[in-house]
């Protein structure tokens, strides 16, 4: 049995990153995404924009590693059984349940405008999971979304979930403030669902972060039934954006600020085996 973390998250409610934004495997765009299996990084293109900021080859460059996460944690083995379990099912209001179905898709970023990428681990130790994805989005709609989420955040501080069983959850979303200066727009919201563990009351505590860099977008999920490691939501969130950024930055035919490119000789000064001439 897993055990908790020392500072569990809290056993009623619900919880998803806020500020400015769980391992699972990638399924058919039009069907909700599950664990990806076994460490395997799947990629997809849609709609590929002219010249995109990403293909799908950069885009797996942009991916988080099993060395920013710490030693606990390697590729993932499988999909969470939480994941139908408490996340899959129906809420009174209108509000809440387009929330509710965003976050169990994890289509909270739109439809991708070009290439894509996404992996997952496990908390070997205490059963948590992450996945992270990155790609190219439109900026606008990325912000757009951001706002959107955010009050329907506001608007289901507190509902219920009724699973597909009948049985009904205590739900919980709360903002989470990522670090500041990460990307260019951020958010992290926080959803808590009060289940049964082991014959007592638990709950899954689910960190969503969103951040945005450019025109490129990377969402993280982390989340477990025995609380979760706040600083691994928040630092794996930071060293996502730096790597995207870091990536961007290295452009194809993009020159570094202040490098000149090489001067280019006339032909007439070229001697035959193709060095300049000396002169007399």
């Amino acid at each position: 049995m897993c055990r908790p973390y020392r500072v569990l998250a809290r056993v009623v409610g619900v919880g998803l990153l806020a500020g400015a934004a769980a391992a699972c495997a990638v399924e058919d765009p039009g069907r909700p995404r599950g664990f990806p299996e076994a460490a395997v990084v799947e990629e997809t293109t849609a709609h590929a924009s002219p010249t995109p900021a990403l293909t799908d080859a950069r885009a797996r460059s942009a991916l988080l590693r099993q060395g920013d996460l710490g030693g606990a944690w390697s590729g993932t083995q499988g999909a969470a059984t939480w994941r139908d379990g408490l996340l899959k099912g129906r809420t009174d209001l209108p509000e809440c349940q387009e929330l509710l179905d965003a976050v169990y898709a994890e289509d909270l970023l739109g439809e991708p405008k070009g290439g894509t990428a996404v992996t997952g681990f496990d908390d070997d130790e205490y059963g948590a999971q992450l996945r992270y994805q990155v790609g190219v989005y439109d900026k606008a709609d990325v912000d757009a979304r951001f706002d959107h989420f955010g009050q329907l955040a506001d608007k289901c501080r507190e509902f219920t979930i009724t699973g597909v069983q009948g049985e009904e959850h205590a739900a919980e979303v709360v903002p989470v403030e990522l670090p500041g200066g990460i990307g260019d727009a951020r958010q992290g919201l926080r959803l808590t669902v009060s289940h049964d563990v082991d014959g007592e009351d638990g709950a899954l505590t689910l960190d969503l972060a969103t951040v945005r860099v450019g025109d490129t977008a990377a969402l993280l999920t982390h989340g477990g039934l025995y609380g979760i490691d706040d600083a691994a939501t928040r630092e794996a969130a930071r060293a996502g954006a730096q790597r995207l950024k870091a990536l961007l930055d290295k452009e194809p035919g993009k020159r570094e600020p202040g490098k000149r490119e090489p001067e280019k000789r006339p032909p007439s000064e070229a001697s035959p085996s193709g060095g300049t001439r000396a002169g007399r």
